[in-house]
C-alpha cells in the first residue's frame, strides 16, 4: 500500500494552490492507494490554520486520507483536527509537540493524543529527521491501547522500531515513511508506506515493496528506488518540487524563505532522465 505525502503547492506569490493540489491529487489517484495531507512535505509548518481548513475544502482526494494535525500545543493541535474532520476526513496524523521536549513525560504524550483522540482516529508520527527528538517505544507501546490510536508512519528508518511494534503493539497499524529502507520495513511487517517520493514515481516503490512482502527481490530495481529516495531525503521538499514542475505536474514552489531550485538539480535531472526512461514517472 502506498501512499504519497502530498505536497501543498503555492503560487509565485506565496498563496496555497488548491486547483493545482487537486490536479496532483486527480493525475497521482490511479496509481496510489491513499493520500496524506498536510505533512511534512506538505509544509503544514508553514500554514496558518485558517490556510489549512481553506486547503481541505478545496479539495477531494479518494481512498484511504490522513490529515497532518499535529502542533506545539493541545489547542492548536485539536483545531487543526477539528478542521478535518469537519471536512469527512478522519485519520489524524499527529507528531508529538518538540519544542519544549525535556518536560514531555509519559502523562503529557498521553494528555495530547488522548485529546487528540477525542476527534477522530489517530496515527502516531515518529519523524526525528524533524523533530530531533526521541518518541519513545515504550510510549508508543502504552498509546496503542487506545481504542482510537489505530497506526503510526514511522519514518525513522529503524527496523527495530517496527519490530518493537510489531512484538509489543500487535494490533498497530505500522506504515514506514522512510523511502531507503522500503524493503526491509516490507519485511519486517509494514502494511504499508506513506513516502515523499510516492508523489514522483509512485508505481516503482509499490513494486519494491510488493516485491519486499512477497519475498521477491530485484536488487536493480531495489537499488533505482534506494536512490531516488536517498535523492529527495537530502534535496527535501524545495527539490522534489523541482523535479516535478520540471515533468510539467503542478507542484508549484516552496513557501518562502524556501528557495525553489535546489544545489542538488545536476543529480536529479540525470536520475528523472533513467526514471522516465523506464516508465516509472507518473
Amino acid at each position: 500500500m502506498i501512499v504519497p505525502a502530498l505536497i501543498t503547492p503555492f503560487d509565485t506569490a506565496g498563496r496555497p494552490d488548491a486547483g493545482a493540489l487537486q490536479a496532483l491529487i486527480d493525475r497521482l489517484a490511479p496509481q496510489v492507494d491513499g493520500f496524506l495531507l498536510l505533512g511534512s512535505t506538505g509544509e503544514a509548518v508553514a500554514l496558518a490554520p485558517d490556510e489549512r481548513a481553506a486547503l481541505l475544502a478545496g479539495v477531494r482526494a479518494p481512498g484511504p486520507v490522513w490529515v497532518g494535525v499535529g502542533d506545539e500545543s493541545l489547542a492548536l493541535a485539536r483545531r487543526h483536527a477539528e478542521a478535518a474532520v469537519a471536512h469527512g476526513v478522519e485519520r489524524l496524523l499527529a507528531m508529538p509537540p518538540r519544542f519544549f521536549d525535556r518536560a514531555l513525560d509519559p502523562r503529557a504524550f498521553q494528555v495530547y493524543f488522548e485529546g487528540l483522540a477525542e476527534l477522530g482516529e489517530v496515527w502516531l508520527y515518529h519523524v526525528p529527521v524533524f523533530t530531533k527528538m526521541s518518541f519513545p517505544v515504550e510510549v508508543v507501546v502504552e498509546l496503542a491501547r487506545h481504542p482510537r490510536i489505530n497506526g503510526i508512519k514511522d519514518s525513522s528508518g529503524e527496523m527495530a522500531r517496527l519490530e518493537h511494534y510489531r512484538r509489543f503493539a500487535p494490533g498497530l497499524r505500522v506504515f514506514t515513511g522512510s523511502g531507503t529502507t522500503l524493503p526491509a520495513a516490507a519485511a519486517s511487517g509494514a502494511e504499508g508506506a506513506i513516502l515523499a517520493v510516492g508523489n514522483l514515481a509512485p508505481r516503482l516503490f509499490a513494486r519494491v515493496f510488493s516485491d519486499a512482502r512477497a519475498g521477491r527481490a530485484d536488487a536493480r530495481l531495489a537499488g533505482l528506488a534506494y536512490e531516488t529516495a536517498a535523492l529527495v531525503g537530502r534535496g527535501g521538499v524545495v527539490l522534489l518540487k523541482q523535479m516535478l514542475r520540471h515533468l510539467g505536474l503542478p507542484a508549484g514552489v516552496p513557501r518562502a524563505p524556501l528557495p525553489e531550485t535546489s544545489p542538488l538539480w545536476p543529480e536529479a535531472e540525470a536520475l528523472l532522465a533513467r526514471l522516465q526512461e523506464e516508465g516509472w514517472l507518473l
